[in-house]
């Protein structure tokens, strides 16, 4: 495509009709406008015993003028990912701050240039800010970038003895038929990785906490119907992750844990700390004000360890809050 745009600009230039400086603009606009593949499915490496599990790494909006911008942060957790070289990388939502924002995508697509290079398998899940602008312009620029997940805003995948569901929380933006039709897709994939023997462990991501106590965003009540109340009935269930509070909260219904992790660079949220006021008790004791960090989940056999990247004020990262889960024993 450059070699075709060169040969074009240099006929335009024999007759007169271009000048040098119009030509280098218009080589570097042709090259902005070149959109990355990231990789997916079949990079994924069963050999590597860790994958990252990341939220909300939105830049912060022009009109929150008000919060903070968090660039350096954001930068620093998309590097440290990028040099840990996972076996796959799971995004909770909010990659970008507006989805049908070109500008918007080339920031991201900037960021994670060394990340494309080394071909990490990425596998995100939509969110709110994925569909701000245009939805059909957002969507074509988060799929452009996704060919791998074919169109499709659920879908699920495993990785030696883990089965990964993914699906949509945008229920404001699903019509009836699609709402009805995820629904049973969930159920369906819930019931297959339960059935199957090769399967010890399974992981339901999407992007609102159907638990928080964020004082930003509320819990969403059709999450826990559609998705939490589901999970709660199988055996194989153990981690529910979600994002959109942009915290860190831990919470526990028997067996099971709900991760709310929006810590990727995106203006933080202050959650409750007042346990008179907590609608649900997080199990996770900090100030109001949490860290940026990442998930990282490790496989070890019968076992999967868990735990924090924490990212602190002197740019370094420390693990907190592990966290081991056994498999069921039947």
């Amino acid at each position: 495509m450059k070699i075709e745009v060169a040969i074009f600009i240099a006929g335009l230039l024999a007759i007169g009709l271009f000048i040098p400086g119009d030509a280098s603009m218009a080589l570097q606009e042709n090259e902005m406008k070149e959109i990355p593949s990231y990789a997916g499915f079949a990079d994924i490496q069963a050999t590597k015993n860790c994958f990252i599990i990341v939220g909300d790494t939105q830049r912060t909006s022009h009109w929150e003028f008000w919060r903070k911008r968090n660039d350096r942060e954001r930068i620093l957790i998309v590097d440290k990912i990028t040099r840990r070289e996972p076996a796959f990388v799971v995004h909770l939502g909010d990659l970008t701050t507006r989805g049908s924002s070109e500008k918007h995508w080339q920031e991201f697509d900037d960021m994670h240039k060394e990340f494309c290079k080394k071909k990490i398998p990425y596998l995100p899940i939509l969110d709110n800010h994925e569909l701000y602008g245009s939805d059909r312009k957002a969507l074509q620029n988060y799929f452009e970038r996704l060919p791998h997940l074919h169109q499709r805003r659920w879908y699920s995948f495993a990785w030696n003895n883990v089965a990964m569901v993914m699906v949509d929380s945008n229920f404001s933006a699903l019509t009836k038929g699609q709402i009805e039709e995820q629904s049973q897709w969930y159920l369906n994939e819930l019931e297959k990785f339960e059935r199957k023997v090769e399967i010890d462990f399974i992981i339901v991501c999407c992007h609102e906490p159907p638990f928080t106590k964020s004082r930003v965003v509320s819990p969403n009540e059709k999450v826990k119907v559609y998705f939490a109340d589901l999970f709660l009935r199988f055996q194989k269930t153990h981690l529910f992750f979600s994002g959109h509070s942009h915290s860190y909260e831990r919470f526990q219904m028997d067996d099971k844990f709900f991760i709310v992790s929006g810590g990727g660079g995106g203006p933080r949220h202050k959650v409750i700390i007042d346990p008179r006021k907590q609608l649900y008790q997080d199990l996770f004791f900090s100030p109001e004000l949490r860290f940026f960090h990442f998930c990282e989940m490790e496989s070890r056999n019968d076992t999967l360890v868990f735990r924090i990247r924490r990212l602190g004020s002197d740019e370094t990262f420390k693990l907190v809050d592990p966290l081991t889960i056994s498999k069921i024993r039947r």
